[in-house]
């Protein structure tokens, strides 16, 4: 059944300010998952799972839930936290995702997690091969050039908000195959979204309440400043 399962890699990314963390809530909401493990350093999706301060505690909860039953449960990190302290707590979370099968493992600001050369092999088999498993992985970032590469390039969705350094614009442009200035233009709480599925292109926004609206995008021309787009529309 599971190598049957369709990859789901979702990057959403975007700096503060931009709606990314709207965009997740509202995917979160939509979804009712009854399996999600969510690493928390900034305490903001206790709608969506109870909160754990340690690591013993998380791994007790996933392993009570067993292969069928239901989890949610989210790690929220000291405000005075080491980067080995990170390293840990990423590690085993990765492994708890993926032993654990048919969940959903949110990672907000992978940044802390991951570097452009570095994350734990089993990150990154989950990346490459997590839909056997049944893992969606959603990883969320400010900073998407300083990322493991191999996360957005097996990424199934790619959701970006406004990236002011043109560094992080650029990685994120190569993967949707866009002018980075679509990036650099678009205001807050607008998005543009890439879709592996049919290699499709949206632009949209998202409004405090949490809805979100999207439409397709008909040109990817370098010096399009003014996106045109096409009859589609997508509204969550």
């Amino acid at each position: 059944m599971a190598v049957e399962n369709k990859a789901r890699i979702e990057a959403v990314l975007g700096q503060s300010g931009t709606g990314k963390g709207l965009w997740t809530k509202a995917q979160l909401k939509s979804l009712k998952p009854n399996r999600i493990l969510i690493l928390d350093p900034q305490d903001e999706y206790g709608a969506f799972a109870q909160p754990v301060t340690s690591a013993k505690a998380m791994a007790q909860i996933v392993a009570q839930a067993g292969a069928h039953g239901s989890y949610k449960v989210r790690y929220v990190f000291p405000k005075s936290c080491t980067v080995d302290h990170f390293a840990k707590v990423f590690d085993l979370a990765c492994q708890l995702a993926y032993a654990s099968r048919n969940c959903v493992f949110l990672v907000e600001e992978l940044s802390n997690f991951t570097t452009a050369s570095y994350a734990p092999p089993l990150w990154r088999r989950m990346c490459n091969s997590g839909r056997h498993e049944g893992v969606h992985v959603i990883g969320c970032s400010q900073f998407p050039a300083q990322i493991d590469k191999s996360f957005l390039s097996n990424a199934t969705l790619v959701h970006c908000g406004f990236l002011g350094e043109e560094p992080h614009r650029k990685a994120v442009a190569r993967k949707m195959d866009i002018n980075p200035d679509m990036i650099r233009d678009l205001p807050d709480l607008h998005f543009i979204e890439w879709q592996r599925d049919g290699r499709k292109l949206f632009k949209g926004e998202v409004a405090i309440t949490g809805r979100v609206r999207q439409h397709e995008i008909a040109s990817r021309d370098e010096k399009t400043t003014e996106i045109r787009s096409k009859k589609t529309t997508k509204i969550y």
